[in-house]
This record gives C-alpha cells, structure tokens and sequence, in this order.
C-alpha cells in the first residue's frame, strides 16, 4: 500500500503524516495544505518585527502552523484559529497539543468571521487564493493531485466578491492601530492592496517573497 502511494506520487509529508515547520514538526494529512516555504517567510517576517500582540486570529488556519508558530514565538498572548473545514480543525488540534498551546488557543469552525467574535490586534490568513480556472495552469500536477481544493481554489466568477467581503471582515475584527497580514497570488495582491485602500487600511503594502514575486499582504487598521 505505502509503495502503491509512493509509486503515485503521494507527496511524501502525507506519508509520513509530518511536516517541519518554522523549526517544529507539525501532523499533516490530506485535509490541509502541505506547509510552504512562503509561508514560514510570512511568519518570519511577523516575528521580525519584534511586536508583541494580545489576541491574535488565523482565519483558515489549516493545520494551525501560522497561529501555533506565533504563539510558540511568542508574538501574541493568546490566539484563535478558524476554518470552515472541520477536518482541518482536527488536524490543528493535534498539532495544538503537541505544541502545548491548547491554554492558549481556541480552534473555531467558521467560513472566514461567521463565527468570529471581538477584536485582535493581529490578524494572519493564509486563504484560498488560486482562481480555479485562469490560474490552474500555474499549479503543480501534485498539489492539484493530492491537497485539498477547498483550501487551494475559490471560482473565478465569486473571487473579486470573495476578497471584499473577506476584507471587511478584516477591517471589522482588527483593533484600533491593529495588523494584517496575508499570503496572496502574485497576480491579484496589486489589485486587492487599492481593495484595501479604498476600505480606508492604512500603510497598505505588497510584500515579494524570495523569488521576487509579490506574495504578501501588509495593512494597519483604518483610523
């Protein structure tokens, strides 16, 4: 059976069910995304600042590596992640506990703030960013094989849409003078930071990722 994966192409951190992560192991499997290396470059970055946050949200936390890894380096007091799959949360529960952050953190099952109550001063997703059919020609054959399209794909027709309410949401939870951040498509960031813009974000900027492609998101709340 493991062979017959193997000789698929079964990527191999959903073999072994194991993912390294910001210098953490993290359990995987095929209801979350395989960790990037873009996104160990956002939580970086978040780190780098030196800022210190007393609530944090993920909103589509996954597997929890962007919520646990800036709660384990103490970026925030506390945290919540949400995600509209209920087999992602079970994944970032596992990955909680083994982290010890369950004091720390709560895990919610929402589509973006359905669910979501209060204020936090940090803000981080990692969302769905790919336009299922105009951008699928940029994604590699095992990603679209084996990793989850709830977390990969949104429809072309419903992505502008999407985003806007997706921001407002943003801009309704962030505490006054708070950040957000978020990983993007290289393609849409320019178009989503005047987005921002217009919603009345401040310092808004787009942020390239070490292959010189826009990647990131950077935004304080509106006055």
């Amino acid at each position: 059976m493991l062979e017959e994966k193997i000789l698929k192409g079964t990527p191999f951190s959903y073999l072994l069910n194991e993912s390294e992560f910001y210098g953490h192991k993290f359990y995987v499997n095929e209801a979350v995304l395989i960790p990037r290396p873009e996104t160990e470059h956002l939580v970086d970055m978040i780190v780098q600042t030196r800022k210190h946050h007393q609530k944090l949200l993920d909103v589509g936390t996954g597997s929890g590596v962007l919520l646990l890894s800036l709660l384990k380096s103490r970026v925030a007091d506390s945290g919540t992640g949400s995600d509209i799959s209920p087999m992602a949360l079970e994944v970032a529960a596992i990955n909680r506990a083994r982290l010890r952050l369950k004091e720390k953190s709560q895990l919610v099952h929402s589509d973006r703030f359905a669910r979501i109550d209060g204020k936090f001063d940090l803000i981080v997703s990692n969302p769905p960013y790919i336009k299922k059919l105009f951008h699928q020609n940029l994604v590699q054959l095992t990603v679209d094989t084996y990793e989850p399209h709830l977390a990969l794909y949104l429809p072309d027709d419903e992505y502008a849409s999407w985003f806007e309410e997706f921001f407002k949401g943003v801009r309704d939870h962030l505490s006054a003078g708070g950040e957000f951040w978020m990983e993007g498509h290289e393609k849409e960031l320019l178009g989503q930071a005047e987005s921002l813009k217009i919603l009345g974000f401040r310092d808004v900027r787009v942020i390239k990722d070490f292959s010189g492609l826009d990647r990131f998101l950077f935004a304080l709340s509106p006055v």
